[in-house]
């Protein structure tokens, strides 16, 4: 199997970078630009192919959605940003406690 090859299991991983630039956008309905420009900002980091070309996993296309939005919404593109990266760190701070919460209980 192949670096680009997905193993078994790899399509339903919601980190897999199943997506390339042209389908990514296209999913979106956002131009290639956006990504980049979200990418830039420090939204995530796109994975890259054996050839160089950007790859996107569906947690990657579920961020620059959110961000697309909050553009759409009239934010600007960096605090758009912000406020995703702000949720996505919340949501995994909770989930932390939750977990810490358990294991206390347990």
């Amino acid at each position: 199997m192949g670096d680009d090859t997905p193993g078994a299991g790899a399509l339903d991983d919601a980190g897999y970078p199943a997506y390339a630039m042209g389908a990514a956008a296209d999913a979106l309905g956002v131009t290639p630009a956006f990504l980049r420009a979200v990418e830039t900002a420090g939204l995530f980091e796109a994975h890259r192919s054996g050839g160089g070309h950007r790859r996107y996993s569906r947690d990657d296309l579920q961020r620059a959605d959110r961000a697309r939005h909050l553009v759409d919404d009239g934010m600007r593109l960096d605090a758009a940003v912000r406020i995703v990266s702000l949720e996505y760190q919340l949501a995994a701070a909770t989930m932390m406690i939750e977990v810490l919460r358990r294991r206390l209980g347990d």
